[in-house]
């Protein structure tokens, strides 16, 4: 798969403060990569230095190869950061004068727009917008001149849950009709787990690591915990009479994880099973790591006191 941006040690300083610390970021076309972090953890920053709004104090960025001449790479670039239109012309207006500023002649691209986005037919000016409708004419924007790459900055932050449900459906709707590849970030990663295709952890302006939604979501395990008077022998049971086989010890050696997912509602089963074979059942209880958690244990003891939503 083609690379489309690639950062290497990008660092942005502000005094003796580092606002990003070494990000080597890889963006293949075709994804929806989900950059996700805490306010204030430097996603802005990474999404200005790569636009050209703030200049690196170290480091190297490439777009679609090019190193060299970045403000050409960067037109093939839109963005959404804060949407900012015209208050008293509507979205159709608004656009029509974004075309002439970037020099878009196709006269049906507004139309074609707004279509992608769910905002043909609006009449209103700007100003009566809802804030889901103001995020969703920033991404018609950004779409202008058919770029290879959309960055969308907090896309849902402040959508009440009807905007954010919207904004999903419109990110995802873009990306199968234009196949534009899109990097977006955000603090709320549940959210982004139902549309990313890769991802990257940022906290305190360190890149903690790149990883995709199938990898993922292997760190997010479904098990059942059982309390048994013999560990072999349950294994033994619920292998014969189960199929099941992927079980191991806890990490205390005390108790039986049953990890895999098909299983995880047969918990009556398998404690029929481990009954009838003889196996004294003390405890059988479920349990289930959360993305959320995932990312908690990235950040480590730092992490721990502060929310990420």
């Amino acid at each position: 798969m083609q690379t489309i941006l690639q950062t290497k040690n990008l660092t942005k300083k502000y005094g003796e403060r580092h606002a990003l610390n070494n990000v080597s970021l890889t963006l293949k076309q075709n994804d929806i990569y989900g950059l996700v972090g805490r306010n204030g953890a430097g996603k802005t920053t990474f999404f200005k230095c790569v636009m050209g709004l703030a200049k690196a104090t170290s480091g190297t960025i490439e777009i679609n190869h090019n190193i060299n001449h970045l403000n050409a790479a960067r037109r093939q670039m839109g963005f959404l950061i804060n949407p900012s239109f015209f208050p008293y012309l509507n979205a159709k207006e608004n656009l029509e004068y974004l075309c002439r500023v970037k020099g878009v002649r196709d006269k049906n691209e507004p139309e074609r727009l707004l279509k992608l986005v769910g905002l043909d037919g609006v009449k209103k000016p700007f100003k009566t917008f809802s804030l889901g409708m103001k995020h969703r004419l920033g991404i018609a924007g950004a779409l202008l001149g058919s770029p290879s790459m959309i960055v969308l900055d907090e896309p849902i932050n402040g959508l009440d849950p009807q905007g954010i449900v919207d904004m999903r459906a419109a990110i995802k709707n873009i990306h199968a009709q234009s196949g534009a590849t899109f990097i977006i970030s955000s603090h709320i990663l549940s959210e982004l787990d139902l549309i990313a295709t890769r991802f990257g952890f940022i906290e305190q302006g360190v890149l903690l690591t790149e990883i995709s939604h199938t990898d993922l979501h292997k760190h997010t395990k479904k098990s059942l915990i059982s309390e048994v008077d013999d560990i072999s022998k349950a294994q033994a049971v619920l292998k014969s009479s189960l199929g099941i086989t992927e079980t191991e010890k806890t990490a205390d050696g005390k108790k039986l994880m049953i990890q895999s997912q098909s299983h995880f509602e047969k918990s009556n089963q398998i404690a029929r099973a481990l009954i009838d074979g003889g196996v004294e059942l003390y405890e059988l209880y479920r349990q289930e790591t959360t993305l959320e958690e995932y990312f908690i244990q990235l950040t480590g003891e730092g992490g721990k006191n502060a929310k990420i939503d």
